[in-house]
């Protein structure tokens, strides 16, 4: 498994795998990455998990994901010319999301086998992201832990230290470590937790955990969820299929962010690590996930902040 996004702004990795007792991986992911005309980077990072069987589970991921795909080669670069791109694409998102889900109620009828996926999408730009998300896919921020981005720097070239600090001066936000989870469960349980009636733990448990009350491909309606916010250079994004959340809480997932960074400086040899520690803990289902952390933010008006020479003990 190699990285896949090769950038020096951009720290990334990925991992997937059909897991210890399916025969198939239905799972799907897609990234993108652009250049505006200033230099600017942008990316896109998404991961559906399709479902309906060994013989169609993954035709649904595979169409959101070439939907996106088409949708990004076609509409990014012109999009990355409007002044309010970020409110463009998340307006766009929902309506390719739409599109996605006549597409596969089509495909439903056509080969007469039923069929869904869910699909939760991150697009970064300068300090901003827009998330997109129907189902129970899961898009976390890990906020106010500086180890990481300390760490890559501390490894990386001189000369190329130099020139990069020298290209922004970029904020960090100075917090505890804290993992919040951008997406809300289109499901059953996470019903039954807004209500009072589960805990998280009762949830992650329960018979129930797999159903969705929302999917792509099922219903003639969606509502997809919309979240618009900002991040870091010292954030961290993780982006996985309930393969991989469903074995652990919240508090061990950053537990394990918080103690791998501390052994690599590499999010893919991170991501590698998780999927084996995954597949030892037995686990049912495909996994797949992403780690995503661009190094390199636009100034927010933000308080708390240090700047980025002082995080790295330079200044």
């Amino acid at each position: 498994m190699e990285s896949f996004l090769v950038s020096r702004r951009w720290q990334t990795g990925k991992a997937t795998h059909k897991g210890t007792r399916k025969n198939k991986n239905e799972d799907s992911y897609l990234h993108r990455h652009a250049t505006d005309s200033e230099g600017n980077e942008i990316a896109m990072f998404a991961v559906a998990d399709g479902m309906g069987g060994y013989e169609v589970g993954d035709t649904a991921s595979k169409l959101a994901i070439s939907f996106f795909q088409r949708w990004w080669d076609k509409r990014i670069i012109k999009l990355l010319k409007k002044r309010d791109i970020m409110e463009r694409i998340a307006r766009e998102g929902v309506s390719t999301m739409k599109q996605i889900n006549t597409s596969i109620k089509a495909t439903s009828l056509h080969t007469g086998k039923k069929m869904g996926t869910t699909l939760s999408l991150l697009i970064m730009f300068k300090g901003q992201y827009v998330v997109l998300h129907v189902g129970d896919s899961r898009i976390y921020q890990m906020k106010g832990w500086n180890y990481g981005l300390q760490q890559y720097f501390h490894h990386a070239n001189q000369e190329d230290l130099t020139s990069l600090l020298q290209e922004q001066s970029t904020e960090i936000l100075e917090s505890n470590p804290e993992l919040v989870k951008l997406t809300e469960d289109h499901s059953w349980v996470e019903r039954q937790v807004k209500d009072g009636i589960l805990t998280d733990e009762d949830a992650r448990n329960h018979p129930k955990r797999n159903v969705l009350t929302q999917c792509l491909g099922i219903e003639d309606e969606i509502n997809p969820q919309i979240k618009m916010g900002q991040y870091q250079s010292s954030d961290m994004f993780l982006v996985c299929s309930d393969g991989f959340h469903s074995l652990y809480s919240n508090e061990e997932i950053l537990t394990m962010l918080i103690n791998l960074e501390k052994e690599y400086t590499n999010l893919q040899m991170m991501c590698e690590y998780l999927i084996n520690f995954c597949n030892f803990s037995n686990a049912e289902d495909n996994i797949t996930l992403m780690l995503i952390r661009n190094l390199y933010v636009e100034k927010t008006e933000t308080k708390g902040r240090r700047n980025l020479l002082s995080i790295l003990g330079m200044k």
